[in-house]
């Protein structure tokens, strides 16, 4: 059976380095490239998270799901449709209100709101308690689904 690691290490005892077939110039270059590695992949996740865009904590997969089955109806999400509301394409960022090829309500038109995750959030969880006068029907109730959709109309750029 081997030994693991360290089990036959033996230390020199004239002057305590280690006496396991390696040199120290060995050792220390191996310790140098595992370090450099350790650093590089580090660096690469940190600049991976502030390169990818941010998108809500839900799963667009599962929002693109949601996105089908309640609003497609009624909203175009960049594959061309006439829809009876105004296109999700772009919508983060977007004043409430200002996208063509829709109709938008005159709640929306007249709210202070920029589409953000936020705005987002409370505006779907009940559209007619936040907006006065939007002509909006339905929400969605559910956090995760909410989530999920927001991720997904995050994606619609």
């Amino acid at each position: 059976m081997k030994a693991g690691l360290g089990e036959n290490l033996r230390l020199d005892a004239k002057n305590g380095r280690a006496m396991d077939g390696i040199s120290s110039s060995g050792r220390d270059a191996t310790a140098r490239m595992l370090m450099a590695v350790a650093f590089a992949s580090f660096g690469t996740v940190v600049m991976a998270t502030h390169l990818a865009p941010a998108f809500a904590q839900g799963n667009a997969a599962a929002g693109k799901t949601i996105y089908e089955a309640r609003c497609a109806g009624c909203h175009e999400d960049g594959r061309g449709q006439v829809t009876l509301g105004p296109s999700l394409v772009g919508i983060i960022g977007r004043k409430a209100g200002t996208q063509g090829g829709g109709t938008n309500s005159r709640g929306l038109t007249d709210s202070d709101i920029t589409w953000d995750e936020a705005s987002l959030r409370s505006y779907l969880a009940s559209p007619s308690e936040k907006v006065h006068g939007t002509i909006m029907p339905i929400g969605v109730k559910n956090p995760q689904e909410r989530d999920d959709l927001i991720a997904y109309l995050e994606s619609l750029r």
